[in-house]
């Protein structure tokens, strides 16, 4: 990925010893941060936590599962560089995936959802809810988050559309989690999602009327811890 990739890690107010395990990884890794959230607040509050710390040009995201190898991560970084694109997507739909790795409920609720997505930004995307993807900074910080679902897939692509940004897909090999399970409940999780794109339909069809504002509030409760190195040289 380049000398000067940042690994940013966001431990979600997690009890399972991430930040240690982190900690000792950031003693012999330079390019390892950690971001710790005192309390848990979602995976997209989580995820903007890390994109805000960040300090590089472009931003990826790779979830904590591993269900998605970072081996992944160089080919969403090609078309940025190219100019081919502006808002890389990944796709878990297109290679088989292995064993268990998607629940059939999630299966069948993500492809609905997708249908939806695609009539909101009117391009068709096939995984509106795959975890890894790649966009420029500098999108990033003008992206109007509107914070309608707690999984932020929405938010991204109804923020790269309004920005009339190039949205590409790129298939991922999807594997059985590696850690946790999917905290994913269809019947829970899909009102938020069809909320999430009326607002973004709303948004993108009468901008005058309902203009999506980045509303994002910033997160509490967060800090990042130092190498102790680092830290004892303050």
């Amino acid at each position: 990925m380049g000398a000067g990739t940042e690994i940013v890690v966001v431990d979600d107010g997690s009890t399972d010893g991430t930040a240690e395990r982190v900690k000792e990884v950031m003693a012999g890794d330079a390019r390892v941060r950690l971001i710790v959230l005192e309390k848990n607040q979602g995976k997209a509050t989580a995820v903007n936590a890390g994109f805000e710390a960040s300090k590089g040009d472009v931003q990826m995201i790779l979830d904590a599962d591993m269900a998605v190898a970072p081996e992944e991560l160089p080919k969403f970084l090609t078309p940025l560089r190219d100019g081919t694109a502006d808002f890389v997507n990944g796709t878990r739909l297109v290679y088989p995936m292995q064993g268990k790795a998607m629940r059939i409920a999630n299966f069948f609720g993500n492809k609905a959802f997708c249908y939806l997505a695609s009539k909101v930004i009117r391009q068709r995307v096939s995984d509106t809810l795959c975890g890894t993807k790649a966009f420029l900074k500098r999108d990033y910080v003008r992206m109007p988050l509107g914070g309608k679902e707690r999984w932020g897939d929405f938010d991204l692509l109804f923020g790269a559309a309004r920005l009339r940004l190039r949205i590409l897909e790129i298939p991922v090999h999807y594997t059985e989690r590696r850690a946790g399970k999917s905290k994913m409940r269809v019947m829970v999780d899909g009102w938020y999602f069809l909320f999430a794109c009326l607002s973004g339909w709303r948004m993108l069809r009468f901008p005058e009327k309902h203009p999506w504002v980045r509303n994002r509030q910033p997160v509490a409760g967060i800090r990042e811890v130092r190498p102790a190195a680092e830290a004892a040289a303050r």
